[in-house]
């Protein structure tokens, strides 16, 4: 008897150990990607524009980029040592080398205080390094013309650096002239650049007749105001649409990372709920025992299968099947997307459902099976009015289950997604299609394809560990809403 109770309480402790080291394991892991992700919180902000005083039928006015003369003010990470070897090269020249290069002239400084202004201490450019979201800054930039410029009036011209979009900058960035040459009369000049981010602006001629008159002409300051912490900056950024982490003003919105994984799912879920449970009520309700006994072992083969080697099955049968059919109509260099993703997913997960779902089946008593059957009901009867209804809680669970595993597999995504962030666009029938085919990426393959390339505790550093706790939060939830439907299901029964 002794033994009885001794080897009783050797299970629960068993039991309450693995429950223990369970819950240990979920804490651990939240935590750790809870104290990493904090990295993600202590970005900088930059933001740049491109200014140039053009003639008013300059070729370059709608690409001021392009002009040669623009002069570049900026806050990214190649300005982080402020001035550096590139000194040299934006410094103005002298005014006879100047006019020999151009006739419109824009010169920055490396000071925001006008009184410190030094006709021998301009540059073409100004770059800073970025700050946090509760700094803020500013720039000055002259303009003026030289006396060889022939024409009668000039303008004023800018437009984002290249990558740089202003809805993504936390700051209220304003364009506004501080001070005109003496004698010229002009209204004042106040440009919300977050509203008109590109244009252009007539100025009253003035010219530099010396090199000391350089500082006598238009004075702008291009001011960056706060309006926000760098913590809500962050959360606002990474609820957007556009993921681009290694262009100079990085991007880290996670929406088209987590609505491809959540088509993705959902997808490849509703292809394979159905399809698994059509073939549990089979195997429960109608197979003979040595079917049954084939299709078991033939449910842990597919389910055993690596899931590289069903990612690279779809590479070479699937994505070229949906390139054949779809490719000269969407232009698809390939077949990799969505839809092979959620396809070959359906696979991976089928033998699950299937073997989950027998069970939730076989759980219902014999007893409303037999009643069923002294009713006179057909077998599609029975299943429809009786079985499936009797099973909903554990069904439910299975197609939840299901659900989480899909959200957190990432080596098929990673094979047959293609790698590219994409928001989904069901605006038409086209459009749906092509959201279908095209190549998009999800949390799972990002967090894998980055990590190994990331700076150690950089703002994307943190934000890839960001996106982790999401897909983490995600896949626990999902899991413990099935286990409740689960218990829910067993209790009923």
């Amino acid at each position: 008897m002794w033994r009885i109770r001794l080897f009783d309480t050797l299970v629960q402790a068993a039991t309450w150990a693995a429950g223990g080291l369970l819950l240990l394991t979920i804490v651990a892991v939240f935590y750790y990607l809870f104290t990493e992700s904090h990295y993600a919180f202590q970005r900088h902000f930059p933001f740049g524009f491109r200014v140039a005083l053009q003639p008013p039928d300059s070729e370059y006015r709608d690409e001021v980029s392009m002009d040669p003369t623009a002069s570049l003010l900026a806050t990214h990470r190649e300005g982080t040592d402020e001035l550096d070897d590139a000194e040299d090269i934006t410094r103005l020249p002298a005014p006879e080398e100047l006019m020999a290069m151009q006739s419109l002239v824009t010169a920055t400084v490396q000071t925001s205080d006008p009184n410190q202004l030094r006709a021998d201490a301009l540059f073409r450019d100004c770059m800073r390094a970025p700050k946090r979201a509760e700094q803020g800054e500013r720039f000055l930039l002259l303009a003026f013309a030289l006396p060889n410029y022939a024409g009668d009036r000039m303008v004023l011209a800018w437009e984002p650096d290249v990558s740089f979009d202003p809805a993504y900058c936390p700051y209220a960035l304003t364009l506004r002239l501080i001070r005109a040459p003496q004698g010229v009369q002009i209204d004042p000049i106040e440009i919300d650049l977050r509203r008109q981010p590109k244009g252009h602006i007539e100025l009253p001629l003035w010219k530099a007749r010396t090199q000391d008159e350089w500082l006598q002409g238009y004075l702008f300051e291009l001011e960056a105001r706060p309006t926000t912490s760098t913590t809500m900056a962050t959360l606002q950024q990474f609820l957007r649409s556009d993921w681009a982490p290694t262009i100079l003003y990085a991007r880290f919105g996670m929406l088209p990372l987590l609505l491809a994984t959540l088509l993705i799912t959902l997808l490849s879920v509703a292809l394979a709920t159905p399809l698994g449970i059509a073939a549990a009520v089979y195997l429960s309700e109608q197979a003979s025992p040595r079917i049954r006994e084939w299709f078991k072992p033939i449910l842990e083969i597919l389910a055993s299968i690596p899931t590289v080697v069903l990612g690279y099955f779809g590479v070479m049968l699937i994505a070229p099947a949906l390139q054949r059919m779809f490719g000269e109509a969407l232009q698809l260099s390939s077949g990799r997307g969505l839809l092979a993703t959620a396809l070959i997913m359906t696979v991976f997960i089928l033998p699950t459902v299937i073997s989950l779902s027998e069970d939730a089946l076989r759980a219902v008593p014999n007893s409303l099976r037999e009643g069923a059957e002294a009713l006179g009901l057909t077998l599609a009867e029975r299943v429809r009015l009786v079985l499936l209804p009797a099973a909903k809680s554990g069904l439910i669970a299975v197609a939840l289950l299901a659900t989480a595993r899909v959200m957190g597999e990432t080596m098929i995504v990673w094979i047959l997604s293609g790698g590219t962030p994409t928001m989904p666009d069901f605006s038409s029938p086209v459009a749906a299609l092509g959201t279908l085919v095209k190549p998009t990426r999800g949390i799972p393959d990002t967090i894998a394809i980055e990590m190994g390339n990331v700076e150690f505790e950089s703002p994307h550093y943190g934000h890839l560990f960001l996106l982790g706790l999401v897909l983490f939060v995600l896949t626990l939830g999902i899991n413990l809403l099935g286990f409740a439907y689960r218990k829910r299901a067993q209790v009923s029964l």
